[in-house]
């Protein structure tokens, strides 16, 4: 009797065994696997790349046109506020003329200055929205050349940013802020990313 219960106990024992290695063993190998073909990182100087894309240009060009309407509008006012001083400096002062054209060079004036801060404000919301939507087209042109290249990660490099002048606190906000601390140039992908995107 003792003896088949050890026989039973080495029989279970066995299996317990080898089915821990069939459990274990896939698990090793994906970990042999990841080791043996270690994911590729890019890095990239993603201001550059805001530079120097044709991208950039042709979302500048189109808001300068939209702007142009408003702008000839200011230059008008402009010459109208210029002209109104001269006739203003050949009248006399205390004159009934001479208060209507006050009246009205102030007006003019006014409506000047008005037009070029709304020129602003829809220049800066332009500029905002540009650089939103180019940035989006980057990130979506950045995942199409890394895929094309065998790439596992693309990642921007902070690295070579000077630490600015300041308090102890900016100082220690710009550290916390950096992403990282060295990398090779020879992973640096930030030309062949402008050229993919400048591609005809």
């Amino acid at each position: 009797m003792d003896r088949s219960l050890n026989c039973t106990r080495t029989v279970v024992t066995v299996c317990v065994v080898l089915l821990g290695v069939v459990v274990i063993a896939p698990t090793n190998a994906v970990w042999t696997a990841a080791l043996l073909d270690p994911p590729v990182i890019g890095t990239l100087d993603l201001e550059r790349v805001f530079n120097d894309i044709d991208r950039r240009n042709l979302a500048e060009g189109d808001l300068e046109a939209k702007l142009r309407p408003y702008r000839d509008q200011a230059d008008d006012l402009r010459a109208d506020a210029k002209r109104l001083r001269e006739d203003l400096d050949m009248l006399a002062p205390g004159t009934r003329k001479f208060e209507q054209a006050q009246k009205q060079l102030t007006h003019v004036a006014m409506d000047y200055r008005a037009m070029v801060e709304f020129i602003q404000l829809k220049q800066d919301a332009g500029l905002a929205e540009a650089r939103r939507e180019l940035f989006e087209q980057i990130i979506e042109a950045t995942a199409l050349y890394a895929q094309a290249n065998g790439i596992d990660f693309i990642v921007t490099n902070d690295s070579t940013l000077p630490i600015q002048s300041g308090t102890d606190i900016q100082i220690v906000q710009q550290l916390a802020l950096r992403r990282v601390v060295y990398a090779n140039d020879t992973y640096d992908v930030t030309d062949g990313l402008i050229d993919w995107m400048n591609a005809p």
